[in-house]
């Protein structure tokens, strides 16, 4: 009888492995080797216009060619490319969303954002978006879409030369300086306010006004108990402004800047917040569960007064006074002997009859 070891087949699958693995091999060198050569027997046809460009090595490593694909078709008029009609159309439409009450492109187009005041080349712009509000806005007020400060800060470009009106609470309050020219505009007085709203926190908005009502108080410096005021404007541009700063060397801040008509004084709007409108409720509930407590406690003390006079009470309670009245002490031998006589009166009669 034959036998085969284990040592033995562990040696020819290995083996026989090894084949495979060499075959495989072979035969992905072989296949590389024919796609090799078919590449070098049909090389690509270089393109014509590839072939006039100049070396790579000309251009920047910003630059890149462009070649013109000779398959393409080539204008020779510019009329075929663009509609000049179509192009003019387009030119005269106007913005589908723009009202009546907004202001002209041509008004608002040489505007420039985050520059210090007002440049001389807008004045016309300034003077004319001044007349145009004091036409606007009288009686009409109350019509205009309210103003968000995140969108007059942000955007200014969108918000632009559109009507809205604006609520907040003055902080200063002075007459502004006109320019000479402005009397050849037919403007001859304004007022300078600086305006805090209600969405934009510590940061505040300029306003130019044609007129304030007279109980308005006149002042640099209002602070926060300032009256509340409203009105509507034109958003003229961001702009920038010298702040005092966090700690007061001073920096540059923006604000954006509104045109309006009058500022106008009124009532002090009371804000009625969620916490304010919850205080009564919490107040009724914390009464409620202060008398549930006081009357678990007052229920607690009569279960105990009435558990001191129970027959249960008397009998787990210790006495207050132990004593040892009624107790006879005995000795051991005493204690012994009174055994035996126990043990002597209770034994049983074993003596032998007579």
């Amino acid at each position: 009888m034959r036998f085969r070891s284990r040592g033995t087949e562990r040696s020819e699958n290995l083996l026989r492995r090894t084949r495979r693995g060499t075959l495989l091999f072979v035969a992905a060198a072989a296949l590389l080797l024919l796609w090799r050569l078919q590449q070098m027997t049909n090389p690509p046809t270089p393109d014509s216009n590839l072939s006039k460009t100049p070396p790579a090595s000309s251009l920047l490593s910003d630059e890149f060619r462009v070649v013109q694909d000779p398959a393409a078709p080539r204008f020779q008029n510019p009329d075929n490319i663009i509609n000049s009609q179509a192009a003019a159309a387009l030119e005269r439409q106007t913005d589908p969303t723009s009202g009546p009450d907004d202001l002209p492109v041509a008004l608002t187009a040489g505007i420039q954002d985050d520059v210090l005041g007002v440049l001389a080349a807008e004045k016309d712009a300034f003077f004319g978006t001044l007349k145009l509000a004091d036409r606007v806005f009288a009686g009409r007020r109350d019509q205009m879409p309210e103003g968000r400060y995140a969108v007059l800060i942000d955007s200014p470009e969108n918000a632009r030369g559109r009507p809205l009106k604006i609520r907040g609470r003055l902080r200063r309050l002075t007459q502004a300086v006109l320019p000479e020219e402005s009397r050849s505009y037919g403007i001859r007085r304004a007022w300078d306010a600086w305006i805090s709203t209600p969405d934009s926190g510590n940061q505040l908005v300029h306003v130019i006004a044609l007129a304030a009502d007279q109980g308005l108080p006149i002042g640099d410096s209002l602070g926060k108990n300032g009256p509340d005021v409203e009105f509507a404007g034109y958003l003229f541009k961001r702009e920038g402004y010298a702040a005092k700063g966090q700690d007061g060397s001073g920096e540059l801040a923006l604000a954006p800047l509104i045109l309006s008509d009058r500022i106008i004084a009124t009532a002090a709007v009371t804000v009625v917040t969620r916490a304010d409108e919850l205080n009564p409720w919490l107040t009724w509930l914390a009464a409620l569960i202060f008398a549930g407590v006081l009357l678990s406690v007052l229920q607690f003390r009569l279960a105990d007064r009435a558990f001191l006079g129970s027959r249960t009470h008397q009998l787990t309670t210790p006495p207050v006074r132990p004593t040892f009245e009624g107790l006879d002490s005995l000795t051991t031998r005493q204690m012994l002997q009174q055994l035996e006589e126990i043990a002597g009166d209770d034994a049983p009669d074993t003596s032998l009859l007579s």
